[in-house]
């Protein structure tokens, strides 16, 4: 009757997984129990960006498109000093023209009570008032670019607080994504490792159950 050996199996091990960068640790892939956790290592300035980023965005999102009376006085202070700029430069144009029209028709005729003067005077007056027309268009227009400029202004801040988060996001992403991989090179070393040790048991208790099975059979010879 042959003897039976008991087979030993081996178990492949978890293999952790690591990225440094000069000597310094950056990601962790372990295991604990059934759970596999993966950790990153901000350092200091990391965390600044990435705080400030998130922060910032909780606090100006809400508030995005909301002018405050702050942002309202603003714009409408460099409006009104863009107003009077450009009244002091029509006045600069046509009172001259005026005076000039007057002295010239005084001269001429001895008074300004005639149709000559009215004439050119009722000319040099429509001409202002379309400028005053345009004026006021113009005035509208450049509190609407103020606005606009003050939202695209805004809009690029909370593109660059989000670049910033996502690259912080991505970057993190990518080191774990490698000390996974590291992680998963070691697994497939230990399964490989493993199998082969148990294909060795195998074959050695093969071996001895059939010298146990030979002696057996010499036993009754």
């Amino acid at each position: 009757m042959g003897k039976t050996s008991s087979v030993s199996v081996a178990t492949p091990s978890f293999s952790n997984g690591s990225i440094s960068v000069n000597g310094v640790n950056k990601a962790n892939v372990t295991k604990n129990g059934n759970t596999v956790n993966s950790n990153y290592n901000m350092n200091d300035y990391e965390k600044a960006i990435y705080d400030y980023a998130q922060k910032n965005l909780a606090e100006n999102l809400p508030n995005l498109n909301v002018f405050n009376s702050n942002t309202n006085r603003d714009i409408n202070s460099q409006v009104e000093a863009y107003k009077n700029q450009a009244l002091q430069a029509l006045d600069s144009l046509y009172k001259p023209m005026i005076k000039n029209l007057t002295n010239d028709i005084a001269s001429r005729f001895g008074n300004i009570d005639n149709s000559m003067f009215l004439d050119n005077l009722n000319a040099i007056e429509n001409n202002r008032a379309n400028a005053m027309s345009n004026l006021v268009q113009d005035i509208q227009t450049y509190k609407s670019d103020l606005y606009n400029n003050e939202l695209a202004n805004r809009y690029n801040y909370i593109n660059l607080l989000n670049t910033l988060m996502n690259g912080s996001n991505n970057n993190i992403l990518n080191y774990l994504s490698s000390a996974l991989a590291n992680s998963n090179a070691g697994n497939s070393y230990n399964q490989a490792i493993a199998s082969l040790a148990n294909r060795a048991s195998n074959n050695s208790t093969m071996n001895l159950n059939n010298l146990a099975n030979l002696a057996s059979l010499i036993k009754y010879l």
